[in-house]
């Protein structure tokens, strides 16, 4: 008797000690999941909430003031068959491109001489390096506007300054640079996030692998080719990432600079969003804009994460 006490004495304590120690560690029986409650309440009422209003917006017929008319899919009838979206959307996909490579060369380009090459005030270097990348967007505008000034910029006054007049041009009110002329505005400030994430995956390289090169018989660009940049293999899809969003996004520099023209040639959907819904009242328009910005987007960042994840393999 005294034995089967004992032994049911040991079984209720051990069940009691368990469900305390669940208790403790759930903050007194509280469930986990009350303490993400903030931030889904947050997530959901800057996020999903406008997300399901676009949708929703985007199969109406609506100015922002009178009542709203069901029109189903004719916004994005319309869409498919409207010269300006698709304008719009290749100026993006050139951006994209363009976006992909450049900020990624110059990061690349700036880590290796920031850490593989000897110098002196290496810090101060990678800070002014990166400080385009904190300017606030409005201030990157200004600056680039006074720079393709022609009657005042610093571009076409170099230009004329080292005999080189004849390439002056109306950078900004020119159908062909316009465009080009606003991606090196972007392009200025991007670079300096993809040479932060270079510069910490080339710190972490081992330096007896360059030793290790060295005695091979390696040349630097050998180097380069076999010891660096399969180290900054995974790096870079993140910076590839990173740019081919930001440049499907892209909207505050084209918007201040030039908002889309002239004559279009600067046009990115973002910016004709809010030429629709805020300019022509077109809510409904502009929303299916949106929508499909939003799921280029969504494409672009599967099709690159797939890209990461075939490097994380072959790595």
């Amino acid at each position: 008797m005294a034995e089967r006490f004992s032994v049911g004495t040991v079984r209720r304590r051990r069940r009691a000690s368990r469900v305390h120690g669940v208790g403790s560690r759930l903050g007194g029986g509280v469930s986990p999941y009350l303490y993400l409650l903030p931030a889904f309440a947050v997530y959901g009422a800057f996020f999903l909430l406008p997300l399901y209003r676009i949708v929703e917006y985007s199969f109406l017929k609506w100015d922002g003031y009178s009542k709203q008319k069901w029109v189903g899919f004719a916004n994005y009838e319309r869409l498919a068959h409207d010269p300006l979206f698709w304008r719009a959307f290749r100026h993006n996909m050139v951006w994209m491109g363009a976006g992909i490579t450049v900020p990624t060369i110059i990061g690349l380009g700036l880590a290796i001489l920031l850490v593989r090459q000897p110098m002196h005030g290496r810090t101060y270097y990678r800070a002014v390096f990166f400080l385009p990348q904190v300017l606030a967007s409005i201030v990157v505008a200004i600056v680039w506007q006074w720079i393709y000034s022609p009657s005042s910029g610093a571009l076409d006054a170099v230009l004329r300054d080292v005999g080189l007049g004849r390439f002056q041009e109306a950078w900004l009110g020119s159908t062909t640079w316009a465009l080009p002329a606003i991606f090196v505005a972007w392009a200025w400030t991007a670079y300096g996030l993809s040479m932060v994430i270079f510069i910490a995956a080339l710190q972490s390289v081992d330096e007896e692998y360059f030793e290790a090169a060295k005695i091979d018989g390696a040349s630097r660009l050998q180097q380069l080719r076999h010891v660096l940049l399969p180290f900054v293999r995974r790096p870079m899809t993140v910076v590839i990432l990173v740019n081919a969003i930001g440049a499907l996004q892209v909207f505050d520099l084209v918007f201040v600079i030039t908002n889309g023209g002239p004559a279009n040639a600067t046009l990115v959907l973002s910016v004709y969003v809010y030429q629709n819904v805020f300019q022509i009242l077109d809510v409904g328009y502009g929303s299916a804009n949106a929508v499909a910005l939003a799921i280029a987007i969504v494409l672009a960042s599967m099709f690159f994460l797939r890209l990461r994840g075939m490097a994380e393999r072959n790595a």
